[in-house]
């Protein structure tokens, strides 16, 4: 099998030195192209003319999707447990900071969690980012460890802001964008899968910080989250791997070229909107139902959102790949602007779950089709540096979007919050729009 593909691919690519995934320098061949029979293969050729193939299954291609799975629960699936933090850093660990002030804590988590992008996007392009993937892995929980120690709020801001954000950073792009080299026809669904498994932490780590903050106190409670999370980013050091051979790509970690092409230059611009108010209503759901006076039940409510994050995460990636994951997200944005504006409207029990599980759900929508969607505008070669750049300006988005909330707030109300969110997230759905005119030429087209 793995001798009749290279035979095929060094027809289709004449002359070509590096025949990517049949190369012999990594025998790749023997590790991931030699799949069995049914297993379809798909190509797509790289800037450079050459041809790269893609199994679309197997063992080993859906072992990576596992293991990503398990960093993105740890990564993305502890920092969306944000909320029961914020609530809990402001009732009783540092009562004297603002609300503004504490949100800085989280908006560094976010910010972190992207901003690292830049440099792993790259070092995944050129097959070097497993070392600092595996520190990374070793460093995030030990930072949840330091952060039961801490006693004053700087402490809290390096150690659960800081190093857990750059460690969970460090693992993040590798583990989204990974999947790209083994699936084409079905990467939008694979990616959907990866995104989902931080929705499944979001519903864990919420219901179980409460319940542990209760029981066996702040800094057992961080202690348990440290193991669980050891475990999942152990898991994923040992089975997130590279299939492809490094990429002969001109330049460094940047790429100025990509913002030349408008529907890129658009589709980042309006991912940076949609990140500063994203995020805002699962930070503050457990405070509107603590001013409803609903008692304990509000800590829920994030587990609740991220619930229902999931549905929308799998939901649209199953279809994704028919239709095109940027056409999906696009309506799931305007849901999620107007879940926003209609949040802080709710004034009893239902009303507030209600608008979480269905503000969850498109939140989880954008969550997933946002890697794919950067696929859409290029070629495997560079897809790696083209995620980074757009997860770290991602990063900025998420980096002063939760204290510009929290300063609104302390001044006004919720319903003033929700303007500020809503209009932003409207605004970066617009580009996106644009960025998909731009890319498919009109009203109709697959993107």
């Amino acid at each position: 099998m793995a001798d009749a593909n290279k035979e095929a691919l060094e027809r289709e690519s004449p002359g070509t030195e590096r025949n990517v995934g049949l190369t012999e320098r990594r025998s790749v061949s023997e590790r991931t192209l030699a799949a069995p029979e049914r297993v379809h293969v798909d190509v797509e050729k790289e800037h450079d003319g050459t041809v790269v193939t893609f199994p679309d299954g197997g063992w080993p291609a859906w072992l990576v999707v596992i293991g990503a799975c398990h960093a993105l629960f740890a990564t993305f699936g502890f920092v969306n447990s944000w909320g029961v933090y914020q609530q809990y850093y402001e009732e009783t660990l540092f009562p004297d900071e603002t609300e503004s002030t504490i949100a800085w804590i989280g908006s560094l988590q976010y910010f972190f969690m992207f901003f690292p992008s830049l440099v792993m996007g790259r070092l995944l392009d050129l097959d070097k980012f497993q070392w600092p993937f595996r520190v990374a892995a070793i460093v995030f929980p030990v930072s949840v460890f330091l952060t039961a120690e801490v006693k004053e709020y700087y402490q809290a801001l390096l150690a659960q802001g800081v190093l857990f954000g750059l460690a969970g950073g460090t693992l993040f792009c590798p583990a989204v964008a990974i999947s790209g080299q083994y699936f084409r026809e079905r990467r939008a669904l694979a990616m959907g899968i990866v995104a989902a498994a931080s929705s499944i932490g979001g519903v864990v780590f919420p219901v179980l910080v409460y319940n542990c903050l209760n029981r066996i106190g702040f800094k057992w409670t961080m202690r348990v989250c440290g193991f669980i999370l050891l475990y999942a980013t152990a898991f994923a050091a040992f089975t997130v791997r590279s299939r492809l051979p490094p990429k002969a790509v001109a330049g460094g970690i940047l790429n100025p070229r990509a913002f030349r092409e408008p529907s890129y230059s658009l589709y980042a611009a309006g991912s940076f909107l949609v990140m500063l108010g994203l995020y805002t209503p699962l930070t503050y759901f457990s405070y509107s139902g603590t001013e409803l006076g609903l008692g304990s039940y509000p800590n829920y409510l994030v587990a609740i959102a991220n619930a229902t994050s999931l549905l929308g995460r799998i939901g649209p990636a199953l279809i994704a790949d028919r239709v095109g994951p940027v056409n999906i997200m696009i309506p799931g944005l305007l849901g999620s602007a107007i879940t926003t504006f209609v949040w802080p409207v709710c004034s009893s029990k239902a009303s507030l779950t209600a608008i979480a599980a269905v503000n969850g759900m498109f939140q989880g929508c954008f969550v997933s089709l946002l890697a794919p969607g950067v696929a859409q505008l290029g070629s495997t070669d560079d897809l790696g540096r083209r995620f980074g750049m757009i997860s770290s300006i991602c990063g900025f988005g998420c980096l002063i979007g939760p204290p510009i909330s929290g300063a609104i707030l302390a001044d006004s109300s919720l319903h003033e919050v929700s303007y500020y969110a809503g209009c932003v997230v409207l605004a970066g759905t617009a580009l996106m729009f644009a960025s998909r005119w731009y890319k498919v030429g009109g009203w109709q087209g697959k993107m």
